[in-house]
């Protein structure tokens, strides 16, 4: 995910944007659920199809499905599981389009099966950075299996165009922010609270 969050370049145009207080967030709802069922599956072109389009000026969507397909393999197997939403923002209005934040939690799972990461100081340094991407109380590690309980707590844009209810979705992450503000105007950032 790191990956295709560090390929986003976009160029922002600023005008005003609005506060709707109209959306019903069930719509939002409905589409994170589909969005979260094709993530716990794995099904990575309907995962590509929920994203938000303008990404696809920057990597085309053949391209992006295999990239989420290559986050596992060279002794990694992972599984995200338990999404749950936590709030769900007004929507901003902005140049046609409709904005909103989503904070939500999900269960990460990452084992290793690779020799190369079993060895007790590789170990430590996996935890050590999962600990600073996620928080020390949030990671576990399970010698048994080699893997790593994550509980993330996380916070993504959805996007829909005005008088649509095709809400797609991309993560707000803090350590790629100046790319993300590429992307999403600062005008929405600024109303929807996003640094």
């Amino acid at each position: 995910m790191q990956k295709f969050i560090t390929l986003l370049f976009a160029l922002a145009v600023f005008s005003t944007a609005a506060r709707s207080q109209n959306d019903d967030p069930a719509a939002i709802q409905k589409r994170l659920d589909e969005y979260f069922r094709a993530t716990e599956a794995k099904d990575w072109n309907k995962v590509v199809d929920m994203v938000y389009p303008k990404l696809f000026g920057l990597m085309e969507k053949k391209d992006m499905v295999q990239l989420f397909a290559d986050m596992e393999g060279n002794g990694m197997v992972f599984q995200m599981k338990d999404f749950e939403v936590r709030q769900i923002s007004e929507t901003v209005t902005y140049e046609g389009e409709r904005f909103a934040i989503v904070d939500y939690s999900a269960g990460l799972n990452i084992r290793f099966t690779s020799e190369a990461y079993q060895d007790s100081s590789m170990v430590n340094i996996l935890k050590s950075s999962f600990e600073t991407s996620y928080g020390a109380g949030r990671v576990s590690y399970n010698p048994a299996d080699n893997s790593f309980d994550i509980q993330a707590e996380k916070t993504m844009f959805a996007i829909a165009p005005e008088g649509s209810d095709e809400w797609a979705f991309m993560e707000s992450d803090p350590a790629q922010a100046s790319l993300t503000g590429t992307l999403i105007p600062k005008v929405v950032r600024e109303e929807l609270g996003v640094e």
